[in-house]
């Protein structure tokens, strides 16, 4: 029996946009969501967007909410 595991890519940085979040994973890929899907992220301001960590590689987190969003869930296959 052979196992096959695969490792999530990292989430090198995060920008905004008027109504979309973009993700810049370690893989070189780029993802595109919109805000309206999160809209926690959504109804914080610019500048509370912007005040964001990125936590163990894989997790994103702003100062401004309690919740911890994975790559996973932001990409949507969380």
């Amino acid at each position: 029996m052979s196992v096959i595991t695969t490792t999530l890519p990292n989430i090198q940085n995060v920008k905004f946009t008027q109504s979309e979040m973009i993700i810049n994973l370690s893989n070189n890929r780029f993802f595109t969501v919109p805000l309206n899907e999160f809209p926690k992220i959504q109804a914080l301001s610019k500048s509370e967007r912007n005040d964001f960590e990125i936590i163990d590689d894989h997790n994103l987190s702003f100062l401004a909410l309690d919740d911890i969003y994975s790559v996973n869930e932001l990409i949507g296959i969380g």
